[in-house]
């Protein structure tokens, strides 16, 4: 067995906005040259998420809107109270991103293994790997490992 770990970076453009993965996961598979076996989707950041789904637009606003009302912005968060959070703490670094914390862990979504045959991912029809930003928008690294044969 063989296997190969690809690094992207990516910026998404703002709060609440998709980047679609899915054929930089493609290319990650091509590159490995493996034909047969998975790749892992790792996003290693706690304030954005990876998702399969659909890229339709209309999908994509009806989840934002459903996630702001579970998790509202003007919502007090913990983590963002500097008066009583003591832990993680970087000067200069720290700002509002409570929503963004809870948001993803209720999501759970750091990762995905995706079965790989014939040198593609296996996903459905209308299948995408979407990067959700759930916070300011910044650099993000994903990994994609490859592993097979």
């Amino acid at each position: 067995m063989r296997s190969t770990t690809i690094t992207i970076e990516v910026r998404p453009e703002r709060r609440h906005c998709f980047t679609d993965l899915t054929d930089e996961l493609r290319r990650a598979i091509k590159d490995s040259g493996i034909t047969d076996g998975c790749a892992v989707a790792f996003c290693v950041h706690t304030t954005c998420a990876l998702l399969v789904n659909e890229w339709e637009d209309g999908a994509l606003d009806d989840f934002c809107r459903r996630l702001e009302s579970l998790v509202p912005g003007d919502a007090y968060y913990a983590h963002d109270d500097l008066e009583r959070r003591t832990q993680n703490l970087q000067e200069g670094h720290e700002r509002a991103n409570g929503q963004a914390h809870v948001t993803q862990m209720l999501l759970g979504s750091t990762s995905h293994a995706i079965p790989v045959a014939a040198g593609e991912p296996m996903l459905g029809v209308w299948q995408r790997l979407l990067l959700l930003e759930l916070d300011e928008p910044k650099d993000r690294s994903v990994l994609f490992h490859v592993f097979g044969d």
